[in-house]
């Protein structure tokens, strides 16, 4: 870590059941995608302590969540996005993943999966079959997903002036890119059968990118062993 330090002690508690994401849950027992990834908490509170470099930060009721990835392979790209404190509407959360698997020499169209809570109520969005438009670069995002309920328009924008860039091993050999920025602006719009266009913006997402292909002036700095 280029000499610095840093330790944690923290809590996360939330009262929602976890987000499986996968549509159809079978995908969860099927060979493909290789990934397999779960929100144990979407949406949580956080609490305890952070110390970086002998600077003790204490943490209070902060909006969090947690997930989990497993499989045999990465993913050929994706991107994982997560916002929550919407002004409008200030409880609710999103939390969705966009990826392309290689098949062969082939490269699947993207694919969404994920959920938006808005109001108490999760709208499933994404799943197999379902066609979207996506322009996913490494620090900005804008796509058009459909779901059964709604229709979902999104921007996402990075402005961080230090986003983390790191190689992920794959587990067939390889690597992966992967641009991470914890300062996200996202902006939605909304559209429910029977309801008017609701648009929400957030200056709280986290912006994950990752894949196989180079990022033109990025260069991921080591992670350390162990």
């Amino acid at each position: 870590m280029a000499g610095r330090r840093a330790r944690w002690d923290l809590a996360i508690t939330g009262g929602q059941p976890p987000l499986r994401p996968l549509r159809p849950p079978v995908l969860y027992r099927a060979p493909l995608p290789r990934t397999k990834l779960e929100a144990s908490v979407p949406d949580g509170q956080v609490t305890g302590m952070l110390e970086i470099d002998g600077r003790t930060v204490a943490v209070s009721g902060w909006r969090g969540t947690v997930g989990h990835n497993w499989g045999s392979e990465h993913a050929d790209s994706w991107v994982w996005l997560h916002a929550a404190d919407f002004g409008a509407a200030p409880e609710a959360w999103l939390d969705l993943v966009l990826a392309r698997i290689r098949v062969g020499p082939a490269r699947s169209p993207w694919t969404a999966m994920g959920a938006l809570s808005l109001a108490g109520d999760r709208i499933v969005l994404g799943g197999l079959g379902r066609r979207l438009r996506v322009d996913a670069r490494p620090g900005r995002l804008t796509a058009d997903v459909p779901s059964p309920r709604a229709r979902l328009q999104l921007s996402v924008t990075t402005d961080d002036g230090d986003p983390v860039a790191v190689p992920y091993t794959d587990p067939r050999g390889g690597s992966r890119t992967v641009r991470h920025a914890a300062l996200a602006s996202v902006e939605l719009i909304v559209r429910r059968p029977g309801d008017r266009a609701l648009t929400l913006s957030s200056s709280r997402g986290a912006y994950e990118y990752g894949t196989r292909r180079d990022m033109p002036g990025i260069v991921p700095q080591p992670l350390p062993e162990g």
